[in-house]
């Protein structure tokens, strides 16, 4: 019965347009320009501009139980003093992604889709980030009906999306060729968005590979 309900719930999305409401980070020429020298140092990768080609859909929570919190920790450009965990000589640019949904569903876009957002070490400059309100089991029905939604939306919008993956199987790309990250020594450790959560993402997409870790 659980299943059936479940499934009603999926059909019930697809059948209508998704909905992304626009609420934009600050993103000026300075963060933009921070982002080409974290893209040079970390990836050796030299370009004018920020696109990149999305190969990957990263899941994330924010660790932050409120829609305004969270995106008052993605606005700054640069990276506040609080985040120790992924400070470095060589990484200004404040962490950002272009999806935050908030608890009751509702996906805001922050920026576009296709240019370079730091959420995940070794994996910005061939990933899309999406950001949950919220903190390890708290995540809603609503945020996993959205992620569903939105992951499909984005594959139809980027065939060279290939993988979807949880923050915490970041590191699972480490010996694959879609890893570029130059400092052995700049690794964290992460449990997003939680094990329970995204087995249930990956029971409704089928069609994208999991990290290279898992079968």
């Amino acid at each position: 019965m659980i299943k059936l309900i479940f499934l009603l719930l999926l059909l019930t999305l697809s059948v209508h347009a998704l909905v992304i409401k626009q609420m934009p980070i600050s993103f000026s020429k300075e963060r933009q320009n921070l982002t080409l020298e974290y893209m040079q140092k970390h990836y050796a990768i030299t370009q004018k501009n920020i696109v990149i080609t999305p190969k990957i859909i990263i899941i994330h929570y924010t660790a932050i139980n409120s829609l305004k919190g969270s995106f008052q920790a993605f606005n700054p450009e640069k990276l506040p003093s609080s985040r120790s965990d992924i400070a470095s000589k060589n990484a200004s640019v404040n962490v950002s992604v272009p999806y935050l949904i908030d608890t009751d569903g509702t996906i805001y876009q922050l920026m576009p889709d296709n240019w370079m957002g730091r959420h995940v070490i070794g994996l910005n400059f061939n990933s899309i980030g999406i950001e949950n309100v919220g903190t390890l089991n708290t995540l809603t029905p609503a945020q996993l009906r959205s992620n569903i939604a939105l992951v499909k939306y984005l594959k139809n919008k980027y065939p060279s999306i290939s993988y979807l993956s949880p923050h915490s199987d970041y590191r699972c790309f480490e010996s694959s060729p879609l890893w570029l990250e130059r400092d052995k020594g700049y690794r964290t450790h992460k449990e997003d968005p939680g094990s329970l959560f995204m087995s249930k993402i990956y029971s409704a997409i089928t069609d994208l590979k999991k990290a290279p870790c898992h079968p």
